[in-house]
């Protein structure tokens, strides 16, 4: 009897391992078929694309990444080889190469929703970007301190926040969100982007426990490798909502280089309803400590204010931290809040909508983007093992469409070995569909055979 058992469970594990081996094999097969005519024809770019999009497929990024971009090099136009040249990049966090190709697809795809997907995910490509690079300057802190930064070139530090108050403690990012918004209206600065700083606090704990000594500010700033940098305080004397709470709001301007001060601001008569003046104070002598004269138009630009309420940029301020601790869908919320308070705070509604979009951007979802367009015919050819980018039967359909009714999206479509630019005025099709280059039609066609 336990024969007859061993017996059945050997023939029923042999039943579910011959499918699975009989599938390796196809895939096998097809990656050889795909191998050998990118080797044949190594100036293909169908043969190269479809290559590499069955790489990427099975999770060989590495093998995938060459193939492609021999691809984009015979064809800068290719949307499809950048889009995965990407794709395999971001998997291998290569993220400076995923840029490059996204930007790439950005300009050459003819996808519309995978570019607004791709559009999406460069905001969560950048911040890994900035972490990579945090990583790597921290790596090799040695010799970037000896490359001097420019002395236009600014970085503003997370707030130190003192007080009794722990609800005021999210100021940190939003003050030093603030400055940076405002330091950047004039073009004679260049000011470091808030995630590359954030990277850099994170990495070397910049902003434990709320301090940041003079010696940890200028390390920062020569890792940023910023001429320049601004480190800002805020003391509160009461809770939050009290808005006749006195404060004391100072910054300090330092030298990298040297470590000296370059100069420094103070405003000590202040109450939290005077937050926004009070930073827009700090904000001029700054710029008279960095040499900076703005013309009326960008002090104009600098006096706005994005919002009149303390409660709003608070809301908003939380949003920040819980951005930069990856929690996004949590951000949106302190976001939308933000809004609801002031439903003017328009860079609050901005960033709502970025943290719900990048809490639900998958590369998964980049891909299916593709599905039923002109574009996703080049993927089902590699998965098929096609090296001509084109589905068989949509080809053939598309060729004696095109005999009958030859139309600018046949010939588009029908192009194997190079991708067209896309057409400078949308068609009505594309209009319907959403897609900047529509499927390729289908049709029928009766052969009628008489009888001799």
């Amino acid at each position: 009897m336990r024969s007859i058992r061993r017996v059945a469970l050997m023939l029923a594990l042999g039943a579910w391992a011959l499918p699975a081996a009989a599938q390796q094999k196809a895939n096998d097969n097809i990656q050889a078929k795909l191998a050998k005519a990118a080797a044949a024809n190594p100036g293909s770019v169908a043969a190269n694309r479809s290559l590499g999009i069955w790489y990427y497929k099975a999770g060989r990024f590495a093998e995938a990444r060459v193939p492609l971009e021999q691809a984009r090099h015979l064809d800068p136009k290719d949307g499809v080889s950048a889009l995965y040249a990407g794709l395999a990049a971001e998997q291998l966090k290569d993220f400076t190469a995923a840029k490059d190709a996204y930007n790439s697809y950005l300009s050459v795809g003819k996808t519309k929703s995978v570019r607004n997907d791709i559009r999406v995910r460069l905001v969560t490509v950048t911040k890994e970007e900035a972490k990579a690079s945090a990583k790597e300057a921290v790596a090799r802190e040695s010799q970037i301190a000896q490359v001097p930064g420019s002395p236009t070139t600014v970085a503003v530090l997370p707030f130190t926040i003192g007080g009794a108050d722990p609800n005021l403690q999210p100021l940190q990012v939003g003050l030093s969100d603030l400055v940076i918004s405002d330091l950047a209206k004039t073009k004679k600065l260049t000011v470091v982007e808030r995630d590359k700083i954030q990277a850099i606090s994170d990495e070397i704990a910049l902003s434990r426990s709320g301090q940041v000594d003079a010696t940890t500010a200028v390390r920062a700033g020569k890792l940023i490798q910023a001429g320049r940098i601004v480190t800002g305080s805020l003391i509160s004397t009461g809770p939050a909502t009290a808005g006749s709470s006195s404060i004391t709001m100072t910054s300090v301007t330092v030298n990298t280089q040297n470590s000296q001060t370059v100069g420094q601001g103070s405003n000590q008569n202040s109450t939290l309803d005077q937050l926004f003046s009070a930073e827009k104070a700090l904000v001029r002598a700054t710029f008279v400590d960095l040499g900076i004269t703005l013309t009326p138009a960008e002090q104009q630009d600098v006096d706005r204010r994005p919002t009149q309420s303390l409660q709003a940029f608070l809301a908003y301020s939380r949003g920040l931290m819980s951005e930069d601790a990856g929690r996004l869908d949590e951000a949106a919320r302190f976001f939308d809040n933000a809004r609801s308070i002031d439903p003017g705070f328009n860079a609050a509604l901005q960033r709502a909508q970025s943290a719900s979009a990048q809490s639900q951007q998958t590369t998964a979802k980049i891909e299916s983007g593709l599905r039923g367009t002109a574009e996703g015919q080049s993927v089902t050819a590699a998965v098929t093992g096609n090296s001509s980018g084109t589905a068989p039967l949509t080809n053939t359909l598309s060729s004696v469409v095109g005999d009958v009714n030859p139309t600018t999206t046949n010939s588009v479509a029908g192009t194997n070995s190079t991708s067209a630019a896309p057409p400078t005025t949308r068609p009505a099709a594309a209009e319907a569909t959403g897609h900047d280059q529509p499927a390729p039609r289908t049709g029928q066609v009766t052969i009628n055979i008489t009888k001799p």
